[in-house]
């Protein structure tokens, strides 16, 4: 078992693979699609670099690359660190479900948790959603500007990040019908959908 603390990505290739693979509940879903849409960003980030290398000949090309690949890095750290929070969110719900429940007082305070885990554990994939948004305005004016002979690097990092955007939305759906509260499920629901 994964020490819950230990960021994602400081295991190798191998380990998530295992870890992932396991009954243990996190990494789940939804920080594995982060982690898939970081390497989309990876992708893409490659066919600007190697762009860069031969652009200095078109001042306005060159610089449009430079801006990209910019945005690009910021969104790869960004979303890196909301795949390690939504390991840790998930595992606050999941602390939250045992907790004892022998007395009202008890039963009170984990429901209480388990409401507070499972906002987080909402949150925190459309946060990472809009995020992957950003990253596809990125791909897109990326494509028209990347090599010809890399701009397969960005086509297919585009496509990690829209199959990102699905699956991170998909743990959003499983944790909205355990929010109780309407007003805030619904407003939750319509975020959720705009990011589709």
């Amino acid at each position: 078992m994964r020490n819950a603390d230990a960021s994602l990505w400081t295991l190798t290739a191998a380990q998530l693979r295992d870890q992932i693979a396991s009954i243990d509940p996190t990494p789940g879903g939804g920080s594995v699609a982060i982690v898939t849409a970081v390497l989309g960003l990876a992708s893409i980030h490659k066919g600007i670099a190697v762009s860069l290398k031969k652009s200095g000949a078109d001042f306005a090309r060159h610089q449009s690359l430079l801006d990209f690949s910019s945005g690009v890095s910021a969104l790869m750290a960004s979303l890196g660190e909301f795949a390690d929070a939504d390991s840790r969110a998930f595992q606050c719900y999941m602390e939250a479900c045992a907790m004892p429940r022998t007395t009202e007082a008890e039963t009170a305070a984990r429901k209480t948790a388990r409401e507070v885990g499972l906002l987080r554990a909402t949150q925190i994939p459309l946060e990472a959603a809009a995020e992957m948004g950003r990253g596809l305005a990125f791909a897109e004016a990326a494509a028209r500007l990347v090599d010809a002979h890399v701009r397969s690097e960005v086509l297919a990092g585009e496509v990690l990040l829209r199959a990102s955007i699905k699956s991170v939305l998909f743990s959003v759906d499983a944790n909205l019908s355990g929010i109780s509260n309407i007003a805030l499920r619904d407003a939750l629901k319509q975020q959720r959908d705009v990011l589709e």
